[in-house]
């Protein structure tokens, strides 16, 4: 696909810049702010559903434009490393190549979760894995290549909502239950171990592990050096920002930003106060300079 420069440009000044009284560029730079804006908030509600901090991660950047928001996104969140996967525009492709089969089975009864629960529980165990086991068969999944984890919903009584928590086998239920209360005070600050636990589903996925690819080995050019400038209009004023191939960048190579970094299906910016280089793996690390210490 061609992209239209002048047409982009044309629609940002009749529909935005012209009405609100600003240069082009600007308009176009608001709408990037935004973007980012967006994506860091749908992040930031997601883990703070979860009881997670965005500054404890990393932030993983995929697909062709992924890129060239990644690091802004992630100072946005505080997050202080961003990781590039090799061919990141093609990760979901990749993605279900090393897919496994898995089809999501669920029996509901609410039970306290007590001992007395367990042969209720087992019970529908088995008729999970039987329905599991003739799915799995159906798929073509040798035996040894099946897999039936199990997590239970669990609830404090009177709750409208269930966590689920990891339950390895059904005479390990209260194991379950002490997840479960550890799940509860890191999602919403407070736990307890005092109040009824009731079970309310019962779920098993029946998993067929796949073949995978076999792994690629990483080699670069190394020196890390620009191909050449772009110009580009970056924090209110155009600036010639240097352009560097992916593959030349190596292990222990640093390529400080502001830089473009280019491949065949993905560009990736890196900002000022950025440094990017190769692990042997093969995966670009960002850093932010504020938080090399992290």
């Amino acid at each position: 696909m061609t992209l239209d420069g002048e047409a982009a440009r044309r629609t940002i000044a009749s529909r935005i810049a012209e009405p609100l009284g600003l240069e082009v560029e600007a308009a176009g730079e608001g709408v990037l702010r935004i973007a980012v804006s967006a994506m860091a908030s749908a992040i930031r509600l997601s883990l703070f559903e979860k009881g997670l901090d965005p500054e404890d991660f990393a932030l993983i950047s995929f697909g062709g434009a992924g890129g060239l928001h990644a690091c802004e996104t992630a100072s946005e969140l505080g997050v202080a490393r961003v990781v590039f996967p090799r061919d990141p525009g093609t990760l979901s492709a990749w993605g279900m190549l090393y897919a496994d089969i898995v089809h999501d089975l669920a029996a509901s009864r609410l039970l306290v979760a007590k001992e007395a629960a367990v042969p209720h529980i087992s019970d529908m165990a088995a008729d999970l894995r039987r329905d599991a086991e003739v799915m799995l068969s159906r798929d073509g999944i040798p035996a040894e290549a099946q897999t039936y984890p199990m997590t239970l919903d669990l609830r404090y009584r009177g709750q409208a909502y269930e966590i689920g928590a990891p339950l390895e086998a059904p005479e390990n239920l209260a194991d379950a239950v002490t997840a479960f209360h550890r799940l509860h005070e890191q999602q919403y600050a407070h736990s307890d171990e005092t109040a009824t636990t009731e079970m309310v589903t019962l779920r098993l996925a029946a998993t067929g592990r796949l073949a995978k690819p076999a792994e690629r080995s990483f080699e670069a050019a190394g020196g890390a050096e620009s191909k050449g400038t772009r110009r580009c209009f970056v924090e209110g004023s155009w600036q010639h920002i240097p352009v560097i191939e992916r593959d030349a960048i190596g292990v222990g190579d640093a390529v400080d930003g502001p830089a473009i970094i280019e491949e065949t299906h993905s560009t990736a910016y890196l900002p000022p106060g950025w440094t990017i280089g190769a692990l042997a793996s093969g995966e670009l690390l960002a850093i932010c300079g504020e938080g090399t210490n992290r």
